[in-house]
């Protein structure tokens, strides 16, 4: 999608009558053998709002939406069009998430919209995106989507992202043990396949892993969530760093990017697969690369507990943790399970650093001489041989064949 351009609500009546007809026999069934082409493209260009992308002066494709329901608060997507010859680049995907993004902004509860059932690939394309279907009615299928901030599938716009970020009782969010030992590792992990260009940090926190990137990029872009820790973060490497605040899926950014890092991120997501997907499709450069990193569910630290009775199972999120915004606890068949689900190609799969201490042990022994750094090494080394039993697991990924094609 490098050459298509995304809009809101500028396309005149003639434009969207031209991709209507255009489109007209890829609609399943047909168009014209449901509607009048010409008077409908008269209502949506007067009463809908149209989310577009154009290539030039060429409308290649339209979703057109309606938020006038203000009794069951159900938006109501009516027509999803692309182009003959811009098929498979992404674009209805772009567009239905963008007015998705638009009727949560709305207030919407909901959306729904009608395609016919043999129409696979837009209903594969629906349920992609979390629609599921409620009602047969011949060869019309009516799918719908939660927008309510307790449905699994979307993000909470209400959750509150300062407060997730501050320690609880008897659990901190981040500990000496993540800024001190992890994140040079980290790093250690990731240099050998970063791409010279630019980057972008989904979910910088306080700038602590930030200020280490840069000492290998000049060009970097950092979104977070939370304003509290985007201001510290702000105060710690000032102008050096293009910083956004936003919620994932909402953010609209202005390029393509060539390394994206995700680390201890995707755990607290009310919708992984769809911010990978997000990856994948519009922020990713041509040869770019995601480090995508993730605390492990089968840590023997982890497990030790388990054993204790402190924790249900390996995969378990503890109370602690969904204090902290846990949604989910990844081990690296579930991980890379949701990067291919989002149509990432999986290059290089890892551990970062083998751990039987618990985060505040770790703190504890770094404040003595019990711990030398050729033990921290030597439990580096250990995890790249057993990547199943190190604290963080890690994939690095590039944007899929899909994609590739589309480019």
């Amino acid at each position: 999608m490098t050459d298509i351009d995304l809009r809101t609500d500028s396309a005149a009546l003639d434009d969207v009558g031209d991709l209507l007809r255009a489109c007209d026999a890829s609609f399943v069934p047909p168009l014209s053998s449901r509607v009048d082409v010409d008077a409908y493209a008269r209502k949506i260009a007067a009463h809908a709002r149209l989310f577009e992308a154009w290539t030039g002066e060429h409308l290649a494709g339209l979703l057109a939406l309606y938020c006038n329901d203000t009794t069951t608060r159900t938006a109501f997507i009516t027509s999803v069009s692309v182009a003959p010859g811009y098929g498979r680049r992404g674009i209805a995907g772009a567009l239905l998430r963008q007015a998705i993004a638009a009727a949560r902004a709305a207030g919407m509860a909901s959306i729904a919209l009608e395609t016919g059932a043999a129409n696979t690939a837009a209903l594969a394309l629906y349920r992609k995106h979390g629609f599921a279907t409620i009602d047969t009615s011949g060869e019309i299928l009516r799918l719908h989507l939660n927008l309510s901030p307790t449905h699994g599938t979307t993000m909470d716009k209400h959750r509150d992202y300062n407060a997730e970020m501050k320690d609880s009782l008897g659990h901190q969010y981040a500990y000496g043990f993540d800024f001190d030992v992890m994140h040079p590792y980290m790093i250690k992990s990731f240099e050998p396949f970063f791409r010279t260009g630019s980057l972008l940090e989904l979910g910088s926190f306080k700038g602590a892993l930030t200020r280490r990137l840069l000492a290998h990029f000049e060009d970097v872009t950092c979104v977070e969530a939370s304003s509290e820790a985007l201001e510290e973060a702000r105060a710690l490497l000032g102008e050096r760093v293009d910083f956004i605040h936003a919620r994932f899926e909402e953010v609209q950014l202005p390029r393509r990017y060539d390394n994206i890092v995700l680390t201890h991120v995707l755990e607290h997501l009310d919708d992984p697969v769809g911010l990978l997907r997000r990856i994948n499709e519009e922020w990713l450069a041509p040869g770019g690369r995601l480090f995508l990193v993730c605390p492990n569910a089968n840590a023997p630290s982890r497990q030790i507990a388990v054993k204790m009775g402190l924790i249900e199972h390996n995969a378990a999120v503890t109370p602690a943790e969904r204090a902290h915004g846990h949604r989910i606890t990844y081990s690296l068949d579930t991980l890379e399970r949701d990067a291919v689900a989002a149509g990432l190609a999986v290059r290089h799969r890892s551990g970062i650093f083998f751990k039987a201490l618990a985060n505040f042990q770790w703190d504890r022994l770094l404040q003595t001489d019990i711990i030398s750094p050729a033990y921290l090494d030597g439990c580096y080394a250990l995890g790249q041989q057993y990547p199943d039993l190190c604290a963080s697991i890690y994939l690095m990924c590039e944007a899929g064949a899909a994609r590739k094609e589309a480019a």
